[in-house]
């Protein structure tokens, strides 16, 4: 979809920029026409799914999500004879010679494995369509440090088929009948995060109860609107997709292209109603854990939560105990940090504010605790 286009070499006072962009994610846009309105640049935004023929387009660079089309990877190979500068913003074909910028995927595994485990998600598996060098390296960071299952639908069954919801629900429900619960799925990208909650809940299986999803990228508009907000890795993708515009100008100004790519860090989780659980078996201790997240602003204790469950505070302690591997006391203050945590991560959010709404009597009673958790102040916390 053309969204703002002059092509050809015809203006005097800028650049003009090619963007092949699919899936045509709000924030990746954002950064390439924020590059373009500083540097006068004109742009043509092409969708790559939606690849119009443009062998007549000529300019001064292409910036691009480049993927495995024939047709797409013929019009870029064409533009590259013309000496015309390409920067990809993914990893997807690494073969092809051009300029890199992508997002750091084993930095962004690794994000999602440490998130399901403080959740107390333990099996762990990673979900996609397909398979690819993308997909390669977030399961290379995914299982650093914990072990997982790979679900690949294109490998058990035909490609052309992964949209047909039935399909793919009994598909998953296969895969699930076997999977230890509960389970914690990070998958490839948003769409298929939307196409495995939509399958997931047509069987009937409660999320984020008994099956968590990550999304491996983030796109907020798309992941909040679904009948469960779904969990996701923010990528910085805006960051990504201006630091390619960057690098292209770079290009066009006569620098040669690095001879490796450069890989922008992931920021953070974004926690939604997906993962937002510590999940349990023990239908006690979920209990109680839903007792201690709803109390925390009103100041919640492990006796209080006990005696609203009609259990001594013993019994409690040993139920989570033998569930979590910590005591009740360990996990009530778990789950301030986590909220604190959250909290935290929006510099609108002032420390007395965060203090207060998680349980913590003063902003420096969280400071205190958060310094032994992390070594770091809520600001430092927040800053890095």
């Amino acid at each position: 979809m053309c969204m703002s286009k002059q092509s050809g070499k015809d203006a005097a006072s800028g650049k003009s920029v090619l963007a092949m962009i699919s899936s045509p994610v709000a924030s990746r846009i954002s950064g390439v026409s924020r590059f373009a309105r500083e540097h006068g640049w004109y742009l043509t935004f092409q969708d790559r799914l939606g690849f119009a023929h443009l062998y007549d387009w000529t300019g001064d660079g292409v910036v691009a999500t480049i993927r495995s089309g024939k047709r797409e990877l013929d019009f870029l190979r064409h533009l590259a004879e013309l000496g015309i500068p390409i920067v990809d913003m993914t990893f997807e074909e690494p073969e092809f010679p051009c300029a890199r910028v992508s997002c750091d995927h084993v930095a962004a595994g690794r994000l999602a494995a440490a998130h399901f485990l403080e959740c107390n998600y333990r099996s762990l598996v990673f979900f996609s369509l397909d398979w690819g060098n993308v997909h390669r390296r977030l399961w290379d960071g995914f299982t650093e440090k914990a072990e997982a299952q790979q679900w690949v639908f294109s490998r058990d069954c035909p490609k052309d088929r992964c949209y047909d919801m039935e399909i793919v629900s009994r598909w998953l429900e296969d895969k699930f009948a076997s999977a230890e619960k509960p389970l914690g799925a990070l998958t490839y990208s948003q769409s298929e995060s939307v196409l495995l909650l939509s399958a997931v809940q047509r069987l009937g299986i409660r999320v984020p109860e008994d099956f968590g999803i990550v999304s491996g990228g983030e796109d907020k508009s798309l992941l909040e609107n679904q009948p469960v907000p779904i969990t996701a890795v923010d990528t910085d993708m805006e960051r990504g997709a201006y630091e390619s515009a960057a690098l292209l100008q770079r290009l066009m100004d006569g620098e040669s292209a690095p001879s490796v790519a450069f890989e922008v860090p992931p920021r953070r989780v974004i926690v939604r109603s997906s993962t937002d659980a510590t999940v349990a078996a023990d239908p006690l201790v979920r209990a109680a854990i839903e007792i201690f997240v709803s109390g925390l602003q009103s100041g919640v204790n492990v006796e209080s939560a006990a005696r609203a469950l009609g259990v001594s505070r013993n019994t409690l302690n040993r139920r989570i105990s033998a569930e979590l591997g910590h005591s009740a006391s360990a996990e009530l203050q778990r789950q301030r940090l986590m909220l604190a945590k959250r909290l935290l991560s929006d510099e609108n959010n002032k420390v007395e504010y965060v203090a207060r709404m998680c349980g913590f009597s003063s902003a420096s009673h969280l400071g205190s605790v958060l310094r032994s958790d992390c070594g770091l102040s809520p600001m430092a916390f927040r800053s890095k």
